[in-house]
């Protein structure tokens, strides 16, 4: 005997709760099959029972109890969906059948809540004129139930207005006339099929949408009582038929295809067999219960039926029930006053290997490497809507690969800059994220505009006004400070114009005047003469105010020129009409004659130019001139040194616009005066990327960058647009620890976000290395066709191959045997051995002459085991 899980003290039929809301919850009316009921003389009762499972003990607790009217006793529950979806009944509707004919309904959601005090009695009513043998709801729609009777009648009752409900007939002729209506059942596929079977053995098959009888059929051994019926929860055309036979008691299952004879039949039990269910989360699993005290599990995986599970019990049980949400748990009720549950998995028979569906994953998902994702499953198929139409399996499953990037937030940002890398724009992108960032008047800015012009041939020529020292403004307040356009100054307006005027004189004596006009001129000319003689006087006027007030040296000296009769201007003179120059510049220096210095030093040759122009800088102590010295002796390395850091973009603009070849190895040193004497790492990034110093530049970028919006990896891919457009700018093909490390933890995510292609375009970027080897493996061969029209060989394999077979060695004195095996007999080798009776047997240390018939140089050779006697030896 099986101890249940939980029992309770009931002589009652059961239904369980079809809302997957109150799984554990139960239905038990007061049986009329029990005779524990009728002994007793108890009031009949609708309880509600529940129970727990994680609770020790086997007792089950009662929710609410109702009183029949006039104490009727059930004899068939059944408990529908009806109103579950609308919330009208949140546990659905009890429906009972009573032995007087009677069909009541109840709210079972009305009674729990109440504890009982409300009945929650929607509707009774006579449905036939004998007991309601069974009653069972719609499984597809919940409206309807079925109904059958001791009166050979089977019903449709439609509870769509459950206070009003419509009885129907499956046809108008019954092929039940004149019997008892044990069981019915509805399909479980086709919504329109119904099924009964009464106690003459006829098993008949309803069409509700035609209104007639489809097939019927009995039993070949003419078993006459069909106790229950069950259909096929997935083959709509199989069902099985149990028989209350105790001299043959059988387990039917039909095919409705071929219904001359069962398809397949068993005996699981030794007496009659009561009550029969379908398990609807397993169609290879069958329920049933008999006389002979026990309850059984039929399997029928295997293609012949099998008991899988036995649970034997005290008393016979008349009604079996698997439960709709627990998949292995069954309530047994038994005719000696007990409801009970089991569970299947603690009965399984050893010898049947089968494991139930429900132990198998309904579904599942998979991660794969690339951000692959492969879920499985089952899903439900739509039922036909329309009442013509084929029916449809009940269940199919689906298998969806889906890509699941790991890092979502950094996959729009990677689609668009691989955007920008396919199409090989990397200019224009840089120009995009100048704009973005504002202009070159921000950091970054001018960083992403200088790695743009690096892509053009003149890129450096731009490098001024990308610093702010734009020509074409310069030029502008030029023109403003001189009033005309800079150039004309200095005499270039003058050797223009006199040309012109020459080529003008030849052709026109000018316009021609009227009298009016020519009598207007000479006012004006008059008028104009008379201007100029009165000017002239206040100058000499003046001119002699000035003499007078000791002034006029001075004008003098600035109008008529420099006394270079005397003074330290005759010794330049007299230095200058000898021809030595040298002396002539150096007069000049001594007596604050700069300019004319330099003037006499131009005509000296380059090295007396050279001097002078270095004492004029010498003299003048001016930065600014130093500046303009270093740029005239193309000193940049002294300029940059001597340069002040405050002023670091005047610095970078003068070598960029002056230094020629030298230009990379001078912004090289600027940058590492800012970085280290100043400790401006901004400033002096700009100055690397200048000089295309791509690890330094990586270096600083990777200690500086900052989390994007607070991420990390949006941070990371700002850090590799930058590094893949230096990479690209610069033709950088060297290995760097820091670029592979971070291009390679970059590529990995694009992998693990499913962006193949673009992981193995930057891989391409780096050398060949250990770090990025296993990955370039896993993105080759997660995707071997798209990556071979990427590399011309798949990359090399990131492991060494190891043989870690273990070669059997058999121990020495084995060894020895096996050598000794392997030797030619002694026998073959010497074949008069007969013969040499008294020879002598050589020592074994001793190396023996040639035996008489023996093979020569087999001295030393050991002698091997014979099989036969061997010939008598000397002494023997």
């Amino acid at each position: 005997m099986s101890q249940p899980l939980k029992q309770c003290q009931r002589s009652s039929t059961v239904a369980w709760c079809a809302a997957e809301a109150a799984p554990t919850l139960m239905a038990m009316g007061s049986s009329a099959s029990s005779a524990a009921g009728a002994l007793t003389g108890s009031d009949a009762s609708l309880d509600f029972v529940s129970f727990d499972l994680g609770r020790s003990g086997t007792d089950m607790d009662v929710c609410a109890s109702i009183r029949t009217d006039g104490g009727r006793r059930f004899s068939s529950l059944s408990w529908g969906k009806m109103g579950v979806d609308t919330g009208a009944c949140p546990y659905g509707i009890v429906a009972g059948g009573f032995q007087d004919g009677i069909l009541s309904l109840w709210n079972p959601y009305s009674i729990v809540n109440s504890k009982g005090s409300d009945a929650g009695l929607i509707h009774s009513r006579q449905v036939h004129n004998g007991a309601v043998n069974c009653v069972e709801f719609h499984p597809l729609k919940n409206n309807l139930i079925a109904t059958c009777g001791s009166d050979s009648e089977v019903n449709i009752v439609n509870i769509e207005k459950p206070s009003e409900p419509e009885i129907l007939k499956p046809s108008s002729t019954n092929k039940h006339q004149g019997t008892d209506v044990l069981s019915c059942a509805w399909n479980r596929i086709v919504p329109h099929i119904l099924c009964s079977c009464s106690n003459t053995g006829t098993t008949v098959v309803w069409d509700l949408k035609q209104k007639k009888e489809v097939i019927s059929f009995q039993d070949p051994a003419n078993r006459l009582r069909c106790a229950s019926v069950a259909w096929h929860p997935e083959v709509p055309t199989q069902l099985v038929v149990c028989y209350d036979d105790d001299r043959q008691p059988s387990l039917q299952m039909w095919d409705l295809r071929n219904c001359q004879y069962p398809f397949k039949e068993t005996a699981p039990h030794s007496k009659g067999i009561l009550g029969v269910a379908w398990n609807q989360m397993d169609p290879n699993l069958i329920l049933s219960c008999g006389k002979d005290n026990r309850i059984i599990c039929t399997s029928i995986a295997s293609g012949s039926p099998e008991t899988w599970c036995e649970i034997p019990a005290q008393q016979s049980s008349f009604q079996v029930n698997w439960a709709p949400h627990k998949p292995s748990l069954l309530s047994a009720a038994s005719l000696s006053g007990t409801v009970s549950i089991y569970s299947v998995q603690q009965q399984q028979n050893a010898g049947v290997k089968y494991c139930p569906r429900w132990y198998k994953k309904p579904c599942g998902v998979s991660f794969g490497f690339g951000g692959k994702l492969l879920a499985f499953g089952a899903k439900k198929a739509a039922n036909a809507a329309a009442p013509d139409a084929k029916p449809s399996p009940p269940t199919n499953s689906f298998c969806h690969s889906l890509v699941v990037p790991s890092e979502p937030e950094i996959v729009p940002s990677a689609d668009l800059f691989e955007h920008w890398i396919a199409d090989r724009k990397l200019r224009e992108f840089c120009h995009d994220k100048t704009q973005r960032c504002g202009g070159t008047a921000s950091h970054e800015g001018l960083m992403w505009e200088l790695m743009g012009s690096q892509f053009e041939e003149d890129g450096r020529t731009k490098l001024p006004a990308l610093l702010g020292f734009e020509p074409e403004r310069i030029v502008q307040e030029a023109e403003r400070f001189l009033g005309k356009k800079p150039g004309l100054l200095l005499g270039e307006q003058q050797q223009e114009e006199e040309p012109a005027a020459a080529a003008q004189a030849a052709p026109s004596l000018g316009p021609q005047l009227d009298l009016t006009q020519a009598e207007s001129f000479f006012e004006e000319l008059s008028a104009t003469t008379e201007q100029k003689l009165k000017e002239e006087l206040e100058r000499e006027e003046k001119k002699k105010q000035e003499e007078a007030l000791g002034l006029i040296a001075s004008s003098a000296a600035a109008a008529n020129g420099a006394d270079w009769s005397s003074g330290p201007e005759a010794l330049i003179k007299q230095a200058l009409l000898v021809g030595n120059l040298t002396a002539a510049v150096e007069c000049c220096f001594k007596s604050g004659r700069m300019a004319e210095a330099l003037l006499l030093a131009s005509g000296g040759g380059t090295t007396l130019w050279t001097r002078a122009r270095d004492e004029y800088l010498r003299l003048q102590g001016d930065s600014f001139l130093s500046t303009v010295g270093n740029i005239m002796t193309n000193d940049f390395s002294k300029l940059v040194a001597n340069s002040n850091l405050a002023n670091w973009m005047e610095t970078l603009a003068i070598i960029a616009t002056y230094s020629g070849g030298e230009y990379q190895a001078l912004c090289e040193q600027l940058a590492g005066r800012l970085e280290t004497e100043k400790f401006d790492i901004r400033s002096a990034v700009i100055c690397y990327i200048c000089a295309k110093n791509f690890p330094k530049t990586v270096s600083i970028w990777a200690n500086t960058h900052v989390a994007s919006q607070g991420s990390q990896q949006l941070a990371l891919q700002e850090l590799v647009e930058k590094m893949a457009v230096l990479q690209d700018s610069t033709k950088f093909n060297q290995a760097d620890a820091l670029f592979n490390a971070k291009l390679t933890k970059y590529a990995e995510i694009l992998a693990n976000s499913g962006r193949l292609t673009a992981a193995m375009r930057y891989l391409c970027l780096l050398s060949d290395d250990n770090s990025s080897a296993i990955l370039r493996d896993r993105i080759f061969h997660s995707a071997p066709a798209q990556m071979s029209q990427m590399l011309r060989a798949a990359p090399r394999f990131p492991f060494q191959t190891t043989d870690v077979r273990i070669m059997y060695q058999p121990p020495p004195q084995q060894q020895q045997q096996q050598q000794y095996q392997q030797q030619p007999a002694y026998n073959q080798m010497q074949p008069n051995m007969g013969g040499m009776g008294g020879a002598p047997v050589p020592k074994m240390g001793a190396a023996p002459g040639p035996m008489p018939g023996g093979m020569p140089g087999m001295g030393g050779a050991p002698l091997p085991k014979m099989g036969g006697a061997p010939g008598p030896m000397p002494g023997g």
